[in-house]
């Protein structure tokens, strides 16, 4: 049996920028988008495994996050999946 791990607080993410649900992100999307913008390339490498490790959202809602993060979502995309989304 996969045990799933939380990483929702994880010590090596500036504890400014964890997040727990997918309306947590959204919320604080533009500030998370600053702060990660910030970020050299290696430490938003990190960031990944931190979003896509967050045991409370599906896959299609991780990918939101991380289009919007680099780019590829003006924010759109991000808040539309808003309405659909329901925490694990």
């Amino acid at each position: 049996m996969i045990e799933e791990v939380d990483f929702s607080i994880c010590p090596y993410i500036k504890d400014n920028m964890w997040f727990f649900t997918y309306y947590d992100f959204c919320d604080n999307r533009k500030v998370l988008k600053k702060m990660y913008e910030e970020l050299e390339e290696t430490a938003q490498q990190f960031y990944k495994w931190y979003v896509y490790a967050n045991i409370h959202m599906d896959i299609c809602y991780k990918n939101k996050i991380w289009d919007y993060l680099n780019g590829y979502d003006n924010g759109e995309e991000l808040l539309k999946a808003k309405r659909f989304y329901k925490a694990r």
